[in-house]
């Protein structure tokens, strides 16, 4: 008799019949960000569109209705025209409450700025183009701040203009003062010329370190006073009869000659002394040195660099005028100036230089 064979099926696993608690919490916190991140979104779209609305009428208020700006979340970016208009902004947009940062970008412009600013006697134009208000009202305050009357302004606004070398302009305009006559300050594609009068060489210096301080290309176009007319202008020095001492009149004809050269920094001096017949040539020449070193020692006292000073004896071979009177000797005895620029050190010569026993007459 033959056995039958029984197998027997395995029962059905119940773990594996429930559902994992561990995919159940995963579920759980996906949807509940899901739903977080749907209740969010349009708090998140109305706190941008509230922050977008309060920074452009801020903007608006103050001028700047050419700024765009948007907002991502609370961070704000903005669009202006020119750089100067960006940092207004910027300072406007930062100042409102709810908004953590903004940053502020200029699309690339081609165009540079024009400008013509021409001082007359007491009057002042401004005209050409720039890229905002703000550079305008610059332009226009420092023109107005040298004194004059009354200024036209003939400016107009165009956002495609960069403000290059602009910022500075001010600057250079204060700097030529309310001394300067007949002022032109010129920036035309990337090139700054500067003109007009002005008191000295120091004035002058001053004016092109601020114009190259702008970055642009400068053009000189300064006139400063001649020094040796200035000191042709002069009275004639004058010394105690027959000696070297300087009367007191000239000291004060000296005073001012020593301003004169230290407003003029390159200008160099050369001290010529003359007599008049009366006396020896030798003692004659030897009068003419000490009276020239005795200029030459009283503006180095007051502040002349000697290398800047040169001293020459003529005694009585270079008369002005021929001697018929007392008056003609009188002419002739002088200390004159003559300046110029050459950088050669000074001739002085001893004032013991001559004969010996020669002595003062002249």
């Amino acid at each position: 008799m033959k056995k039958s064979l029984l197998t027997k099926s395995p029962m059905p696993n119940n773990e594996s019949r429930r559902f994992s608690p561990l995919l159940g919490l995963i579920v759980a916190i996906l949807g509940l960000a899901v739903l977080m991140v749907a209740q969010q979104a349009p708090n998140r779209h109305r706190m941008e569109d509230d922050l977008t609305q309060r920074s452009t009428r801020a903007l608006h208020s103050a001028g700047l209705s050419d700024v765009w700006v948007t907002f991502t979340g609370r961070d704000g970016r903005l669009t202006a025209n020119s750089s100067a208009e960006a940092e207004h902004a910027l300072d406007i947009v930062q100042a409102i409450q709810g908004v953590r940062v903004a940053e502020a970008q200029v699309p690339a412009a081609s165009v540079p700025p024009s400008v013509l600013v021409a001082l007359g006697q007491g009057t002042a134009s401004v005209t050409g183009t720039v890229p905002s208000e703000r550079a305008r009202t610059a332009l226009v305050g420092a023109a107005t701040s040298l004194g004059t009357a009354s200024v036209e302004d003939r400016l107009t606004v165009d956002g495609a203009v960069t403000d290059t070398a602009l910022g500075g302009l001010a600057d250079v305009l204060r700097a030529f003062g309310r001394s300067s006559d007949g002022t032109t300050v010129r920036l035309d594609g990337g090139t700054l010329s500067v003109g007009g009068r002005v008191s000295s060489e120091t004035h002058k210096n001053a004016v092109l370190a601020a114009a190259r301080a702008t970055g642009a290309t400068v053009v000189d176009q300064i006139e400063v006073p001649d020094v040796r007319r200035q000191l042709q202008e002069l009275p004639r020095l004058t010394f105690a009869s027959g000696g070297d001492s300087l009367t007191a009149a000239s000291q004060a004809i000296l005073v001012r000659v020593a301003q004169i050269l230290d407003a003029n920094p390159s200008s160099r001096t050369r001290i010529e002394g003359h007599t008049d017949t009366t006396g020896t040539a030798e003692s004659n020449l030897v009068l003419s040195r000490t009276r020239a070193a005795a200029v030459y020692d009283f503006l180095v006292g007051k502040g002349v660099a000697a290398d800047r000073l040169s001293v020459k004896g003529f005694g009585e071979t270079r008369p002005k005028v021929t001697e018929t009177t007392a008056a003609d000797r009188a002419e002739n005895r002088r200390v004159e100036l003559v300046a110029g620029t050459a950088g050669s050190p000074p001739d002085r010569q001893p004032p013991g230089a001559g004969p010996p026993g020669a002595g003062p007459t002249g």
